[in-house]
């Protein structure tokens, strides 16, 4: 694939600023239509070690206005990037809407130097490719623009420019890395380099190929590459209305379906008398204090979030769960509607900072099931876009899953009846009164809406690696003990698959 681009391109010295000069401006020009659309752009650069990455970015970012772009280098993770997947520390830096961030290495050099650097082989694990696909479909699904550029010299260059920087006296990173045997082994990293194209070469962000021996012809591509790539895309952005028909006539007939009520099934009669409660909830209370230490002391990771119906007693269960609890090891995150801010992002976008290091329990009290529950409801996103979130919701669970950590969801059910006694319990009485809200009334008024919603939500993204428990939870009692039991029972599951009971 790399053999097949002639590396003796270049453009004469005389014609350079001819050539870039103008470019250059009309990448400026479209950073401001970039951040008049209120879509972000990623641009990406990967490429051999010595391929002038450093270089292209510097003189890129003088066509920039600093105020509106950033760049990351991307170096090794450090302690707590390392107890997350790897996509983590890549999410928490997406750009705000209108913004531009340059990666200066990214994904696919975390990938590559784990498997051919470190264990030496040139064969990338599908789960990594399907993380990494995940990862940029989500991102140019919410909207927004990745250019993603791979830096090719010969085999020669790269041994001639190695060379040359071990007399830098500035560049004493590169004569440590020129010490470890066998890390700049051209042809050791070639055939995962080329698997990798391959397999992320996608239609919404594709790979374009710098021919870099010469850096001025390099510089000249990148900038018309990106002008190109990001005229086409505002030319096709409408952020009002989209080709969507195919889409919503399928969601039709979808409706006219029906689906029985996964809600309804549910038996809401179970219940525990005080005198039972009590003895069960101190027994209960004192195994999860003793899970908590095998699960800090083992590194395993817990997340648990909490759904349910206003006043299903939500707050009431994650009490008595943190309870027994060392404070060092968990914290609560209560989730309310984004903030300005958090709106510049993919909605997804805010969580990824609060997901637990290795041995620790973070608590969700709601989540981001916000987007298929109260925003699909009220409407504060399309259509298409609370139906795209089911996959996405999926595909970000199953990665939490597979880096090890243990998610338990969820739904606290109680019926209309229950509700209505509680609202007007909240209302009559001093120290509960902050607990209700005009707000809350008028969800209830939409209660079959919500209802569907739920329904549709269990149902979508229900997965063995993340599978959602409906607490019947008329019964304070029941549902405390339940919500208890489950989450000593998934993260025993957890131990034993580790091989660690």
């Amino acid at each position: 694939m790399l053999e097949t681009f002639d590396l003796s391109i270049k453009i004469p010295k005389d014609e350079y600023a001819s050539i870039a000069d103008p470019l250059s401006i009309g990448t400026g020009e479209l950073q401001r239509e970039v951040r008049k659309r209120g879509k972000s752009v990623i641009i990406v650069f990967e490429g051999w070690r010595g391929s002038g990455i450093s270089q292209v970015i510097n003189k890129l970012l003088h066509a920039f206005d600093p105020r509106g772009v950033r760049v990351y280098a991307i170096d090794e993770p450090d302690d707590i990037e390392r107890d997350h997947s790897l996509m983590w520390r890549f999410w928490t830096k997406v750009p705000p809407y209108g913004q531009i961030a340059i990666f200066d290495r990214s994904w696919y050099t975390s990938m590559l130097v784990e498997r051919v650097e470190r264990l030496h082989e040139d064969e990338i694990p599908s789960h990594w490719i399907s993380d990494i696909i995940g990862f940029e479909e989500q991102i140019t699904g919410d909207g927004n623009l990745i250019i993603k550029f791979f830096l090719h010299i010969s085999k020669q260059e790269q041994k001639k420019r190695l060379s040359d920087l071990e007399d830098d006296p500035f560049t004493y990173q590169a004569r440590y890395l020129r010490r470890k045997e066998g890390i700049y082994q051209y042809n050791q990293f070639l055939p995962a380099i080329e698997k990798m194209l391959m397999k992320t070469d996608l239609p919404a962000s594709p790979w374009i190929i710098v021919e870099a021996e010469q850096l001025k012809y390099a510089h000249v591509k990148i900038l018309r590459t990106i002008n190109s790539m990001i005229e086409g895309w505002l030319a096709n952005f409408d952020e009002d209305s989209s080709d969507n028909s195919q889409f919503f006539a399928v969601q039709g007939v979808m409706k006219n379906i029906g689906e029985t009520s996964i809600l309804d099934t549910v038996d809401l009669s179970k219940s525990y008398t005080k005198d039972e409660y009590k003895p069960l909830l101190e027994q209960y209370q004192e195994d999860l204090k003793r899970i908590q230490f095998i699960t800090y002391r083992q590194g395993i990771p817990v997340v648990i979030v909490f759904e349910g119906w206003d006043a299903a007693g939500k707050g009431g269960c994650i009490i008595r769960l943190t309870n027994p609890l060392n404070p060092r090891g968990y914290v609560v995150e209560p989730i309310g509607p984004p903030n300005d801010y958090e709106k510049l992002h993919h909605y997804l976008w805010r969580f990824y900072p609060k997901f637990p290091r290795k041995g620790h329990i973070t608590i969700f009290d709601r989540s981001w099931y916000g987007r298929v529950l109260v925003e699909r409801v009220e409407k504060f996103c399309r259509e298409d876009e609370w139906q795209r979130a089911y996959h996405e919701i999926n595909a970000m669970e199953e990665q939490l899953a597979r880096n090890g950590v243990v998610i338990v969801k969820f739904w606290l059910h109680i019926d209309q009846d229950e509700q209505l006694k509680r609202f007007t319990e909240r209302e009559n009485s001093e120290y509960k009164k902050y607990k209700i809200t005009d707000e809350d009334w008028r969800n209830r008024k939409r209660w079959d809406e919500y209802e569907l919603a739920v329904n549709a939500m269990i149902r979508r993204t229900s997965t063995p690696e993340a599978p959602w428990t409906i607490i019947p939870a008329n019964n304070k009692y029941y549902a405390r003990i339940m919500t208890i039991k489950t989450v000593m029972e998934a993260i025993e599951k957890k131990i034993g698959e580790n091989g660690l009971l």
